[in-house]
C-alpha cells in the first residue's frame, strides 16, 4: 500500500494582541534555513496573543493582476501577517516523558508556576511582556516571554534544526517544564517561591556572549548565556540563563538530539520594592577585540509607588576568563561573586542610587547609545567623552531624558585604585543600605523635586566604572523634560541611527500614550551646535514634530472600532520609515512614511531632518486584527471564497485571501476584510446558507433558493439572526478575487443586485444591524468618526476593466467595526434558552431551500433538548425533533445529500435522523426528519463533535471527551430502517503519558483517495483539548478487511493551539458537490479557546 507524502504548514494565525505594554517587538529576526548556510533575517513584528508568541512578516500587496511578480512599481501597501508562532510547552502539550531514567512510568506533570491545574488556568494565562535578545556577531537571537502566573520562558534560535521547531528551541527559566525530570533552577539570595509566582510587568534581557570567540570548544559544545531582569509587585529579580548546546548533534535529521545538553538558571532579587518597568543595556566597550576582563551592564528599574517615583540605577559587573590572567587579576577590585558559569563570573549588582522626578508609576524606558555625533570625537586623544540618553516616562504623562556623559580612558590613579567605587549623588553619597527606599511624602520634598528639574545639566549621579570597561566615570544629568501627552505614556522607542544620511542621523524618539496618539519627538536645531557640526545633544528644545493615531479616538463606537489608546509603538528596524502602534483593543496599526516621488525624495535629502519629518505624510496600512476571546465556531463560504468566525468577544469576522508579493514571488495572505456582526451577547455558533447557482436568478431575493452570501448566527440568547452581504462587501471580495486570479469571470458579486443595501450600521444601544439610509449614515458617522467612503470600497470599479488595488482601500480596524457590517434581514424565534450549535444543509441542485438545524441549552428534560429545523427563506420553524436526547445537544451534522442528520451531546447518545421525503424529490415545507436509529453510550464521556464524510454520506465520525475517535457506518435495511455499525476506534497520538486526551473536534476533508487494490480512504482532521491537531488517513470502503487508521501528519506544537480546539472545517474544493479524487492542495481552518484562528495548507504529492 502506498503512503501519501503530505506536507502541512501554517498559512495564517489570527488573534488579537494582548493589551499589555512591553508585549510588542519589531526586529530583524532570523528565518529558517538549511544547516549549510547562515540564517537570513528579515523585519519581523513579534507580539503576544494570549499565551502565543506571533511572528508576523511583511509582504507587498499586488496592485494589478497583470503585473509580474518582479514588478516593483505595481506593489502596493505592506501587509503583515502571522505565518510562524511559538507556543510554550509549560502548558504541557502531551510531550512530557512517560517513563523516568530507570524506565518506570511517571505521572503527568500538568501544573503551572502557581500549582494550578492546566485545564483551569489555561484560558486566563497570558503573556505580559516580551524581550528580544540579539548578538549579531555570534548569530545569537532569542525571545524571552513573561506570563501572568510568573512563568518565565525563552526561545533561542539555532539554525539547522528540524522544521517542526522552525529553528527555535524553548528553554524554561521559571515555571514547570514537562521535559525536565528534575529542577535545574538554583535560587540564590532572598528569592522566595512567592516572588516567582507573581505576574510580571516587564522584562529585559541581554546576551553575555558579545565578546566571546565564536568558535566552539573541541567537544563541539557552544555556550549561550543571557542576563534577564523582571519587574513585578515583588520587586526587581535578576536571572541568569545558561545553556550549553552540543553542536555535533545538531542537524535536521536529529531534532531530538539537537536539544541543549545542560541548562542552568540562577535568580536573585535585586530590589524588594514594587517595580513596573526594567531596562538593561551593556556599558559600551571601546576595544571589542578584547575577550577577557571585567565588563558591565546597566540595570534601570522604575518604581510603582503612589507618589515620588524613582529610577533605580544599577550596574552588573561580569568577567570572562583570560588563560594568561591570574584569579587576582580577574576578581580584584570588584563586587563579590554572585554566580559562576563555565565562561563567565557574574558579580553582585551594584546599586548607584536613583533619579527623582516622576510623580507616578514609571512604566517605560528607552536607551540611545552614541547620543553625540561620532565625528565630534578626537580619536587621537586618550581621554574623550561619549554621551548616551535614557528616556523614561510613565503615568504622569511626562517624558524625561537623562544624559549619560562617560569619560573615555582611565586615569593612572584610577588604574591603581578601585575600579568600581561608591556612587556620588547630587549632594552626598547614596547610602548602600537605602536600596531605593521611599522618601518622605510631603510638600517640601515635592518642591525640592521641582527645583531639581530646573537644574538641567548638573549631575544627579556619578558612576565610576571598571578599568577594563573603557570608561572612567559617567555623570547622569537631566537633559530635557518633554510635555505633549495628556494621558499615561505606555512606551518609548528611539529610531535606529546610522541610516547612511548624516543629516538624518539626529536622535528621534517615538512615544505612545493612552490619549490615543503616537508622537514623534526631535530636538530643534541649535544654530551654535550646527556651526560646530554637532548632530544632537546641543541643548535645543525637544518638540513633537509629527503625530499618528487618532487625536480624539472613536468615542461611542462599536466593539473593535473604538480605539482606547495605544499601549506600545515601534519604529521599523531598518529605515525607520514605518511605525507600528499596538492598540489597547488588541489590533496592530501600521503607518508608512510616504515618499510620493523621486524628486520630492531627492529634495528631502537637502532639507533639515525636522522639516523632512514634519512634511512627511504617514499613510495607514492594513492592520493586524483578531478575536480577543475564545473563538467558538467557524464556517466556510460554500464556494470557499472566505471564512467566517464567531467568538465570545461578541463579533463575527470575515477572513479572505489577499494577493501579495514576497521575495519576488506571488503569494496569498489572509486578513480580516469584514466584520459582519457586532453583537451584545457572546457568540456561540454560525452556519452559512445560500449557494452559487448556474441559474440566472441565483441572486434574486424572490427566488425559491436562498441568495448567495448569507449566514445564520447564534449567541447566548434565544434568537437566531440571519445576515445578508451588502453590496460594498461583495465588490470588495470580487476585486480581491480578481487580483488573485485575473481569469475570474464577472459575477453577480461584481455588480450586486439592486435589492442589496450598500452597507449597514449599528444604532446606539442596539443589537440589530440596520440597512443604511441617509439619516442613519449621519448617525453612523457621528459615532464612528471618519471612515472609508463607500465609493472607495470598490463602488467605482468597472468589473469588465482592469482591476487595480489603487481603486479600493482595504478596511482598517476602525472601518471594520463601522462600515463593514452586514444588515440583519431576519430573526428566528422559538428556543427557550441560549443557542448552543448550528449546522446547515445546502442543496447542490434542485429546488430545495437551505435547511438549518439548531439546539439550545437543555434543562434536563426531553422538551428543552429538542432540535429545531428552520426554513430561513420562509422565516419559520419547519420541524421540532424530540425524543432523541435528554440533555444538551452539543453537536449537529447534516450529510451532504441532506438525507441524514446526526446529533449528540452530554447524554453520550448519537442519534441519526432520516429525512422522510428524501426519496420523493419534492420539496416539503414540513421537512420532517424522523429518529431512525440511535446508539446509546456511544462513548463513555460527552460527545463533542460529529461529522459526515462528504464523499460517503453513510460514514460518520465522532470525537469524545473519553479520548477516542470512532468511525461509524450507517446501514439501511430493505424496510427503510437504519443501523449504526462501529467500523473503527482509535486514540490521537498526542496524549503522551496521559490516560486519554479529550477529542473536541473532528472533520472529514472533501477528499477520497484509492489504493492500488481499490480501497478508499478519507482524510480526517482531529482537534484535542490540549490544542493539538492531527491528520489521519481512515478507511471508508466496505471491502477493507483491516480497518486501520494511520497518522499522516501531526501539526507541530508551535503551530497548534495551546488551549482546547473548538472547531475544524475544511475549505470546499468542489463547486457543485462533485467528488474530487486527488486535489493537490487542501486547506483547513481551526479555532480554539486561545482566541486564535489558524489556517493550514495541506499538500498531497501523490495518490494513496
Amino acid at each position: 500500500m502506498n503512503t501519501p507524502t503530505i506536507n502541512c504548514q501554517l498559512s495564517f494565525h489570527g488573534a488579537a494582541a494582548n493589551s499589555c505594554p512591553h508585549s510588542l517587538l519589531w526586529v530583524r529576526a532570523p528565518i529558517p534555513s538549511s544547516a549549510a548556510t547562515a540564517p537570513s533575517t528579515e523585519e519581523t513584528v513579534i507580539y503576544a496573543s494570549s499565551g502565543v508568541v506571533n511572528l508576523a512578516t511583511p509582504s507587498a500587496l499586488r496592485t494589478s493582476p497583470s503585473a509580474g511578480d518582479d514588478d516593483v512599481e505595481n506593489r502596493g501597501p505592506t501587509l503583515s501577517t502571522v505565518t510562524h508562532t511559538l507556543v510554550t510547552r509549560t502548558l504541557d502539550h502531551g510531550a512530557a516523558p512517560s517513563v523516568d531514567a530507570a524506565g518506570n512510568p511517571i505521572a503527568a506533570k500538568r501544573v503551572l508556576a502557581r500549582g494550578e491545574a492546566v485545564e483551569d488556568a489555561a484560558a486566563s494565562r497570558s503573556i505580559t511582556a516580551l524581550s528580544w535578545v540579539e548578538d549579531d556577531r555570534c548569530r545569537n537571537f532569542g525571545i524571552v516571554a513573561a506570563f501572568s502566573d510568573g512563568t518565565l520562558t525563552s526561545w533561542r534560535y539555532r539554525d539547522g534544526t528540524s522544521r517542526e521547531k522552525y529553528g527555535w528551541e524553548e528553554h524554561v527559566l521559571i515555571g514547570h517544564d514537562p521535559l525536565c525530570d528534575s529542577e535545574c533552577h538554583s535560587v540564590l539570595g532572598d528569592v522566595s517561591k512567592t516572588c516567582l509566582e507573581e505576574s510580571i510587568a516587564d522584562i529585559s534581557a541581554i546576551s553575555l556572549n558579545a565578546h566571546l570567540p565564536t568558535e566552539t570548544n573541541p567537544d563541539g559544545e557552544h555556550d549561550s548565556s543571557w542576563l534577564v531582569a523582571s519587574a513585578s509587585s515583588q520587586g526587581v529579580i535578576l536571572h541568569i540563563s545558561h545553556v550549553r548546546f552540543n553542536e555535533q548533534n545538531k542537524g535536521r535529521d536529529k531534532p531530538e538530539n539537537a536539544r541543549a545538553a545542560t541548562s542552568q538558571v540562577f535568580s536573585k532579587r535585586v530590589n524588594p520594592h514594587a517595580a513596573s518597568s526594567v531596562q538593561m543595556k551593556p556599558v559600551g566597550k571601546r576595544d571589542s577585540s578584547i575577550h577577557h576582563g571585567v565588563e558591565e551592564c546597566y540595570l534601570f528599574a522604575g518604581s510603582a509607588s503612589p507618589r515620588h517615583n524613582k529610577v533605580w540605577v544599577y550596574s552588573i559587573p561580569y568577567g570572562t576568563a583570560d588563560p594568561s590572567a591570574t584569579d587576582d587579576d580577574i576578581t580584584s577590585s570588584t563586587s563579590p561573586t554572585w554566580a559562576t558559569l563555565p565562561l563567565f563570573t557574574i558579580r553582585e549588582p551594584i546599586h548607584h542610587g536613583f533619579l527623582l522626578g516622576h510623580q507616578d508609576w514609571i512604566t517605560c524606558f528607552a536607551w540611545l547609545p552614541d547620543f553625540r555625533n561620532p565625528n565630534t570625537h578626537n580619536e587621537n586623544d586618550s581621554v574623550g567623552v561619549e554621551e548616551a540618553i535614557l528616556a523614561s516616562s510613565g503615568h504622569d504623562a511626562k517624558i524625561r531624558l537623562w544624559k549619560f556623559t562617560s569619560k573615555i580612558g582611565v586615569a593612572s590613579s584610577e588604574v591603581e585604585g578601585t575600579a568600581v567605587d561608591e556612587t556620588i549623588g547630587l549632594e552626598s553619597n547614596v547610602d548602600d543600605e537605602d536600596d531605593g527606599g521611599d522618601i518622605e511624602d510631603n510638600d517640601e520634598d515635592e518642591a525640592n523635586i521641582d527645583d531639581l528639574e530646573e537644574e538641567e545639566g548638573e549631575a544627579r549621579l556619578t558612576i565610576r566604572h571598571a578599568a577594563s570597561s573603557g570608561f572612567s566615570t559617567t555623570a547622569i544629568s537631566l537633559e530635557a523634560l518633554l510635555l505633549g501627552h495628556e494621558e499615561a505614556v505606555t512606551s518609548l522607542n528611539w529610531r535606529e541611527k546610522g541610516m547612511g544620511n548624516k543629516k538624518r542621523d539626529k536622535p528621534c524618539l517615538l512615544s505612545s500614550s493612552m490619549d490615543r496618539t503616537i508622537l514623534i519627538w526631535m530636538e530643534e536645531e541649535n544654530s551654535a551646535d550646527d556651526d560646530d557640526g554637532i548632530g544632537g545633544g546641543g541643548g535645543g528644545v525637544w518638540v513633537p514634530i509629527s503625530r499618528v493615531g487618532s487625536a480624539g479616538g472613536i468615542l461611542g463606537g462599536s466593539i473593535g472600532s473604538s480605539i482606547m489608546g495605544f499601549v506600545d509603538a515601534r519604529f521599523s528596524p531598518d529605515h525607520a520609515n514605518r511605525i507600528v502602534g499596538h492598540g489597547y483593543g488588541g489590533s496592530l496599526h501600521f503607518w508608512t512614511q510616504d515618499c510620493s516621488s523621486q524628486e520630492e525624495e531627492k529634495k528631502d535629502d537637502d532639507m533639515m531632518e525636522e522639516d523632512a519629518l514634519v512634511s512627511a505624510r504617514w499613510v495607514a496600512n492594513p492592520c493586524v486584527t483578531g478575536h480577543f476571546r475564545s473563538v467558538e465556531d467557524l464556517a466556510w463560504d460554500p464556494e470557499g471564497e472566505y471564512l467566517l468566525t464567531t467568538s465570545s468577544d461578541q463579533t463575527t469576522r470575515l477572513w479572505s485571501e489577499v494577493s501579495c508579493v514576497v521575495n519576488g514571488k506571488k503569494v496569498c495572505r489572509w486578513m480580516e476584510v469584514g466584520r459582519p456582526q457586532v453583537h451584545g451577547y457572546d457568540m456561540t455558533s454560525i452556519a452559512c446558507i445560500g449557494r452559487k447557482s448556474n441559474h440566472a436568478q441565483s441572486d434574486d431575493p424572490t427566488a425559491e433558493k436562498e441568495p448567495q452570501h448569507r449566514f445564520v448566527s447564534g449567541a447566548d440568547e434565544k434568537v437566531l439572526r440571519v445576515f445578508d452581504a451588502p453590496a460594498s462587501t461583495l465588490r470588495l471580495l470580487h476585486t480581491l478575487k480578481k487580483l488573485r486570479d485575473p481569469a475570474t469571470p464577472t459575477s453577480s458579486s461584481a455588480t450586486p443586485a439592486e435589492w442589496r443595501v450598500e452597507r449597514a450600521f449599528l444604532p446606539s444601544l442596539g443589537l440589530s444591524n440596520k440597512a443604511t439610509v441617509e439619516i442613519d449614515v449621519r448617525e453612523s458617522n457621528k459615532f464612528a468618526g471618519p471612515t472609508i467612503p463607500d465609493e472607495d470600497l470598490g463602488d467605482a470599479i468597472d468589473p469588465r476593466a482592469e482591476v487595480s488595488m489603487e481603486d479600493l482601500k482595504l478596511p482598517m480596524e476602525r472601518d471594520l467595526g463601522a462600515t463593514m457590517l452586514w444588515p440583519e434581514t431576519r430573526k428566528l424565534f422559538g428556543h427557550d434558552s441560549e443557542v448552543v450549535c448550528l449546522d446547515s444543509y445546502l442543496a447542490s441542485s434542485g429546488s430545495d431551500a437551505p435547511l438549518v438545524a439548531s439546539s439550545c441549552k437543555a434543562k434536563n428534560d426531553v422538551a428543552s433538548a429538542a432540535i429545531r429545523l428552520w426554513n430561513v427563506k420562509l422565516g419559520k420553524c419547519v420541524g421540532i425533533l424530540k425524543g432523541g436526547h435528554r440533555s444538551t445537544v452539543s453537536t449537529l451534522s447534516f450529510s451532504r445529500d441532506g438525507k441524514y442528520l446526526a446529533s449528540s451531546g452530554k447524554d453520550r447518545r448519537i442519534c441519526i435522523w432520516k429525512k422522510s421525503d428524501h426519496l420523493s424529490g419534492e420539496y416539503n415545507d414540513s421537512c420532517e426528519y424522523q429518529l431512525t436509529t440511535a446508539m446509546d453510550s456511544a462513548h463513555k464521556r460527552i460527545v463533542w463533535s460529529v461529522h459526515f464524510c462528504p464523499g460517503k454520506p453513510n460514514i460518520l465520525v465522532s470525537g469524545s471527551r473519553d479520548g477516542f475517535v470512532k468511525l461509524w457506518r450507517i446501514v439501511e435495511g430493505d424496510d427503510g430502517s437504519l443501523d449504526m455499525l462501529e467500523m473503527l476506534k482509535f486514540e490521537p497520538l498526542c496524549k503522551g503519558n496521559k490516560k486519554s486526551e479529550p477529542v473536541t473536534a473532528v472533520s472529514f476533508a472533501d477528499f477520497i483517495s484509492r489504493s492500488d487494490d481499490g480501497i478508499e480512504y478519507g482524510l480526517l482532521s482531529i482537534g484535542t483539548e490540549c490544542g493539538r491537531v492531527e491528520v489521519w488517513k481512515v478507511p471508508i470502503s466496505e471491502n477493507d478487511p483491516n480497518f486501520d487508521a494511520k497518522l499522516v501528519f501531526s501539526v507541530p506544537a508551535n503551530e497548534c493551539h495551546f488551549d482546547s480546539v473548538k472547531k475544524i472545517a475544511w475549505r470546499p474544493v468542489g463547486c457543485n458537490g462533485d467528488e474530487v479524487l486527488s486535489p493537490t492542495i487542501l486547506t483547513f481552518a481551526t479555532c480554539g479557546e486561545d482566541c486564535g484562528v489558524r489556517i493550514f495548507m495541506l499538500q498531497v504529492s501523490r495518490k494513496v
